[in-house]
């Protein structure tokens, strides 16, 4: 199995398995297409999540906040990981 093989099996995962989102809603997040009621959690697990604190939890599910911030993380993954392949081709 190749490393973009390895890749696209992880994202399949995180945005199709049965769970508490709907599958086109992690899509959608993993796309940087936050629902409202997410967005500003998802803006902070994209560039602080270290901030985090139980405020920006409450009354949210535990399900959707894992699977959003699953579906946030992937996102950004694999834009990092697009810049990195394209700067080693670049070299």
């Amino acid at each position: 199995m190749t490393t973009d093989e390895r890749w696209e099996r992880v994202a399949e995962a995180i945005v199709s398995t049965p769970g508490a989102l709907p599958e086109e809603t992690r899509r959608a997040i993993a796309r940087d297409e936050d629902p409202p009621e997410l967005a500003a959690l998802l803006d902070k697990v994209r560039r602080a999540a270290y901030t985090i604190g139980e405020a920006d939890v409450a009354g949210l599910d535990d399900d959707v906040v894992v699977e959003a911030a699953l579906a946030a993380a992937l996102g950004v993954a694999l834009d990092r990981r697009a810049a990195a392949l394209e700067a080693v081709e670049r070299a």
